[in-house]
């Protein structure tokens, strides 16, 4: 099986996303990944991507303590694990996600010649429709400030 991996020097990052729209464009080509971001750079505070992915009650995630002491996973034990290994019933929603879209490029193409410019109108790639583009990867840095964010974060 082969495998690839990716170093990058952290010291020298200054936020553009070239490692991840260029990971994005090798990994998820394939209908039903247009949201998936396995590199994603984010910027703090804010609520993550997935939305809320570090809120450790919500997603069942990190561990807590017994009344005798001892720590046990919070999403359960090997049995607990073992039934629900197949089909995890804690998973994020298309809602934690964002909806993907693309752009009516048609409308670029077939605009006739005037004194206005077209307009590439944002489409869902779910059901086709036009839509208003409401959250994706990077959302909590392009809306510019902790006050947009900071009601959904968990930290």
């Amino acid at each position: 099986m082969a495998q690839v991996a990716m170093v990058m020097n952290l010291d020298k990052c200054i936020g553009c996303h070239t490692c991840s729209v260029t990971c994005k464009q090798a990994w998820t080509n394939r209908a039903g990944t247009e949201y998936v971001w396995f590199n994603n750079v984010e910027t703090r505070p804010g609520q993550g991507y997935p939305r809320t992915y570090e809120d450790q009650e919500k997603w069942q995630g990190g561990w807590v303590r017994t009344k005798s002491g001892r720590l046990k996973l919070r999403s359960g034990g090997r049995f607990k694990k073992l039934l629900s290994i197949f089909a995890s019933p804690v998973q994020p929603g298309m809602d934690d996600y964002y909806e993907p879209w693309t752009y009516d490029y048609e409308n670029l193409i077939t605009a006739p010649l005037g004194d206005d410019f077209p307009v590439a109108r944002p489409k869902s790639l779910v059901t086709g429709q036009n839509m208003a583009i409401g959250a994706s990867a990077n959302w909590d840095d392009s809306l510019g400030g902790v006050e947009a964010t900071e009601q959904g974060d968990p930290i």
